[in-house]
């Protein structure tokens, strides 16, 4: 997972996105953690933005990208289902599922 360099960049990213955020300046968090920056692939980042967007209203936004964040690198079908039984794919149904319907929201 992409994770900030060192604590002093770290520090110099995040610092205005709480400051945006402790004064419900949520619309400023949002640029602050736009896509354009190169912090914004870090798990803490998008986690703040997921805040300013629920903040927001936002909140289907919200969800997908709280979606990617939990998901990221997940694995569902191993093939190791020696129960044979269909689990991997009941799994797999069910994921797809929740997917959908947060899409839907």
């Amino acid at each position: 997972r992409p994770t900030p360099p060192n604590e002093q960049t770290s520090s110099k990213v995040l610092h205005p996105i709480y400051q945006s955020l402790d004064s419900h300046n949520y619309s400023k968090a949002l640029k602050l953690t736009s896509s354009s920056s190169p912090s914004s692939e870090w798990d803490i980042v998008k986690a703040l933005r997921i805040h300013a967007l629920e903040r927001t209203g936002k909140k289907r936004e919200a969800l997908l990208l709280l979606w990617e964040v939990l998901t990221k690198g997940v694995v569902l079908s191993g093939g190791n289902d020696s129960s044979g039984d269909g689990g991997s794919n009941q799994a797999e149904e069910v994921w797809w599922e929740l997917r959908e319907r947060i899409q839907s929201v």
